[in-house]
């Protein structure tokens, strides 16, 4: 379960995650649980079958059959209906699917990662959410600060943006000038990471030289700077910051839940390595990769 404000990065952190899992050559499939009225998503969420409700000319699969072997991303899972949120802890609980209108089950195999930047907590004690699927969902539990909490993270995430826009678009530029790094530097970004992904792919496509001018940026007129020198400060593309930040992501987030879903598994399970991957739905040998790159010794605990 990823919580945080809105923008902070939630469906960042859960393709890391994924990409960085035994599943990721799998299937990677998100869904914001807030952009569809509640009958049609339930329909995207477990499929439906020819003549289910008006307007389902043939049957179609749900995203946790689509998503079957790899993750699933729930963003905005606050906003599911408490009939919804049934559904989906059987369908969790159960680890099968039956589609709108059928009687067929489909058993699946998935990595559900949820994300809010609502209070669950509240929620439940408003009786406005399930405490079973909060439960069942909050079993690894990862906080993501607002972005003006993480400054240093700021010159990172402008230059992975920066080269994923010119290489999108076909720009060539070095980085920012003086005038733009100051003001990016002092910004607040109430909009968190999207707020910078979307300063810098408007910058990148209105920038003519190789240099991204202060202009380019368009921020609100309050955070107008100007800089104190003629020389030009630029913030250029560094491929090795870029995967020092990725190590960095894996040691304090997506290594920690590893751990805590592997331990789980083995102690539901006596710490029984066959069985334990089995529940995880992972080949033995795979497991076993995972617990040595994991340092989980199976031998302590028996």
């Amino acid at each position: 379960l990823i919580t945080g404000e809105s923008g902070t990065g939630k469906e960042l952190v859960a393709r890391a995650i994924h990409n960085n899992s035994p599943r990721k050559d799998e299937a990677f499939v998100a869904i914001d649980c807030n952009s569809l009225p509640e009958n049609l998503l339930e329909s995207e969420l477990f499929g439906h079958v020819k003549g289910s409700f008006t307007g389902a000319t043939q049957s179609k699969p749900g995203l946790f059959s689509v998503a079957s072997g790899g993750s699933l991303f729930l963003d905005e899972i606050s906003n599911l209906s408490m009939a919804t949120q049934a559904k989906l802890l059987r369908v969790l609980q159960q680890r099968e699917v039956t589609p709108i209108g059928g009687t067929k089950t489909t058993p699946i195999d998935i990595r559900l990662i949820a994300a809010t930047n609502r209070s669950l907590d509240k929620l439940v004690e408003e009786g406005l959410f399930r405490d079973d699927l909060y439960f069942r969902l909050n079993i690894i539990p990862i906080g993501l600060p607002p972005l003006r909490d993480r400054a240093g993270d700021v010159p990172l995430l402008i230059g992975y943006f920066l080269k994923k826009f010119a290489e999108d678009i076909g720009r060539k530029i070095k980085g920012l000038s003086a005038d733009a790094h100051l003001a990016l530097h002092d910004y607040p970004f109430p909009g968190n990471v999207r707020e910078l992904e979307n300063i810098i792919e408007r910058a990148v496509v209105l920038t003519q030289g190789e240099l991204i001018q202060r202009d380019s940026l368009e921020l609100p007129n309050s955070h107008e700077l100007t800089a104190t020198s003629n020389e030009e400060m630029v913030a250029p593309i560094n491929t090795e910051e870029l995967k020092e930040a990725k190590r960095k992501l894996r040691e304090q987030a997506v290594e920690p839940a590893e751990k805590a879903f592997v331990f789980a598994a083995l102690e539901r399970n006596n710490w029984n390595v066959t069985k334990a991957a089995e529940e995880t739905g992972m080949l033995r040998p795979n497991f076993q990769a995972l617990l040595k790159k994991l340092g989980i010794s199976v031998k302590d605990h028996i």
